[in-house]
């Protein structure tokens, strides 16, 4: 195996960070916007249960590198304390996996995974996972859905789903329902302003904002959010065998789906995807006269679509899936890094969260031309640190110059560390990664 170009380094800042994380107390006071501003973010930078950026996603700075030692078990511990307090604290309405109590049930896993311990917490949280999916499952329904947040991974049931599947031996009849949910989206189309769309459509915008310029809803294509998220769980959940009618369908649609609005020009190297579909795009046909806006992340576009379609191609042994998810990176190798429009390290669009998925990308199919950018994203990602911040990487906010001190799982310094430290011990393989559905 190659050893990482950059591993000390990595391990090093990765150390240092998880150090910073250690108090939970201190960790969630210091989490703020530095210096005086008059501007404030749209959404809060700390929530106590928020697997993105609260007490849950935090511990997983302690249990998602493996079994820990003593000292890491009883920070982890002291995090999921708090998590567990503030859930018994407050009511929670249905959601999925990053916020209330699904985010503490992830917490919850990756610990019992790592320590063997946990049992009887995650016991009664595969009881709540189970109650929602009952009481919260959505209809699949002849009109476009009120948000992507129905299905997507982030909010929705692609992401319950990827936590059901990890608990299948108590959880299966749940994870068949949501299967069977996503299944049915996959299959047919509705009609809508005359013309025939995907179920996924949806009348919500991407962003808050963007209401205006899309009175006619979208189609997502991302993994966090859109389309692709759904075939990830599909395709996971084939490769371990829980599978429902109609799945293998499911699957190859989505993967249609994904295929047909790839743009392909000699301006890109390889396929690209526009984060999403308008109403006038779906009705004008893919293959527009320029390359969509396209920057690599988790997210949007290659490499997080990438993965999906890669997991598909797995599945069902496709070769040329597997070929279109190596294609679909080959526009990141044709590019300067310095222009994809990236300007911090996180997990969810940012330099280390490209490093982790063209890693995970690569070990099945060994370009070394990915390996040598696996380096230099290891790189970038080293270079956004600074021992002065407070976790040592800064989240950066629009309109906020000086970034934000915040230690989060998706855009933050628990995820930067994590994928780090992945990087410097050559694993491709982890747990807390479960979260983002890469495996």
């Amino acid at each position: 195996m190659t050893v990482p170009r950059h591993a000390d380094a990595a391990r090093v800042v990765a150390a240092q960070v998880f150090d910073r994380l250690a108090d939970p107390e201190a960790t969630a006071a210091d989490t703020r916007i530095p210096g005086t501003t008059p501007v404030a973010p749209r959404e809060p930078l700390w929530s106590d249960l928020a697997l993105s950026s609260g007490f849950p996603g935090v511990s997983l700075a302690f249990t998602g590198r493996g079994r820990p030692g003593p000292e890491d078990a009883a920070r982890a511990h002291a995090y999921l304390a708090r998590a567990m307090r503030a859930m018994a604290a407050t009511a929670h309405a249905p959601a999925g996996i990053y916020t209330g109590p699904g985010a503490v049930a992830l917490a919850v896993l990756v610990a019992h995974r790592a320590t063997g311990g946990y049992r009887s917490a995650l016991d009664r949280l595969d009881d709540h996972q189970r109650r929602l999916v009952r009481r919260a499952l959505p209809e699949v329904r002849d009109t476009p859905t009120t948000t992507n947040g129905e299905f997507e991974v982030v909010r929705g049931m692609s992401g319950v789903g990827r936590y059901l599947l990890a608990r299948r031996e108590r959880c299966d009849e749940e994870l068949g329902l949501v299967l069977t949910y996503l299944t049915r989206m996959a299959h047919g189309e509705i009609t809508h302003r005359g013309l025939r769309v995907p179920h996924w459509w949806t009348w919500a915008a991407p962003k808050l904002g963007q209401e205006a310029e899309m009175p006619d809803g979208h189609l997502n294509l991302g993994l966090s959010h859109g389309v692709a998220g759904p075939l990830a769980l599909l395709s996971l959940a084939w490769r371990q065998g829980a599978v429902v009618d109609g799945q293998r369908e499911a699957i190859e649609r989505l993967v249609g789906l994904l295929r047909r609005w790839a743009y392909e020009g000699e301006d890109t190297g390889g396929p690209v995807w526009p984060p999403h579909v308008t109403l006038d795009d779906w009705a004008a046909g893919p293959g527009g006269p320029a390359a969509p806006r396209w920057r690599p992340s988790w997210c949007y576009g290659a490499p997080g679509i990438s993965r999906s379609i890669q997991l598909a191609g797995q599945a069902l042994d496709r070769a040329d899936w597997l070929r279109l998810a190596h294609r679909s990176l080959l526009p990141l190798l044709a590019t300067d890094p310095d222009t994809w429009n990236i300007d911090n390290a996180h997990l969810c669009h940012g330099w280390s969260g490209l490093m982790h998925l063209l890693a995970v990308l690569n070990e099945s199919i060994g370009d070394k031309r990915l390996s040598d950018l696996v380096d230099d994203m290891a790189a970038r990602t080293l270079a956004e640190f600074r021992p002065g911040y407070r976790f040592g990487f800064r989240a950066s906010l629009t309109q906020i110059a000086q970034g934000a001190d915040v230690p989060a799982f998706l855009e933050g310094s628990t995820g930067t560390a994590l994928a780090l430290d992945a990087y410097a011990k050559g694993r491709t393989t982890t747990e807390w990664d479960m979260a983002m559905l890469l495996a």
